[in-house]
């Protein structure tokens, strides 16, 4: 069994069901505008779109949010209201978790540190966490750092918070690109919760990869 002592894990899209909250947002916009608009292809393309607004200067994620949104519907020739932008934004706060997330982090909670590594705001992950249900010992995110991974300052402020050695450290996430490739580029261990079986877009390997957060209990356990 692995030696770790503390699991950080991204928090959207690995414990957080962030293409379903987001696809609810979408359809409610569209539903509100009366528009005919087929959903399930534009996560992938906003996702696109946050990655090239988290490179320019740092904006808090809500602002971030707004703005993404605004770019996507703009590509199809919408003009969204800045009450439209807003109310997607702040429906991050609704977003529901993964059906095995709160089990599976109790479990783990009885025998490691928890902490979140985010690309969020303070506000923001507050909603979430408390949908969680889990008391994390740690949580860093954007807003602390004034970046956005895939930089490398949410896991450098990790390191200062706990003061443990890497080895004592799995990094759990289900992006490759925000989170596999930057943990495993400063010597970290990581579990690619690979929900949608993607294949890697790179040579960076993970040491674990599990279709969701089940695997955990009988890796760490």
């Amino acid at each position: 069994m692995p030696q770790f002592s503390l699991i950080t894990f991204d928090c959207y899209g690995t414990l957080i069901d962030w293409e379903s909250g987001m696809k609810d947002a979408l359809y409610n916009l569209t539903k509100n505008r009366n528009l005919s608009l087929d959903i399930e292809p534009l996560p992938e393309r906003y996702i696109e779109i946050e990655l090239e607004i988290e490179k320019q200067v740092y904006r808090k994620y809500s602002e971030v949010l707004g703005l993404s949104i605004r770019k996507l519907f703009e590509e199809i020739g919408i003009i969204l209201t800045p009450q439209e932008e807003r109310i997607f934004a702040n429906s991050i706060t609704t977003w529901l978790p993964f059906e095995e997330t709160t089990g599976v982090l109790r479990k783990l909670k009885e025998k490691y540190k928890l902490a979140i590594l985010s690309n969020i705001d303070e506000d923001l992950i507050k909603h979430s966490i408390k949908l969680i249900s889990i008391d994390f010992d740690g949580v860093i995110t954007a807003e602390q750092v004034k970046s956005y991974k895939p930089s490398h300052a949410h896991w450098k402020r990790m390191m200062d918070f706990f003061k443990i050695p890497k080895e004592s450290v799995l990094h759990v996430a289900a992006s490759y690109l925000h989170d596999i490739v930057p943990a495993k580029e400063l010597g970290f261990q990581v579990a690619w919760i690979n929900r949608k079986n993607e294949m890697s877009k790179g040579n960076i390997k993970p040491d674990y990869e599990f279709r969701d957060l089940r695997p955990l209990i009988s890796l760490l356990l």
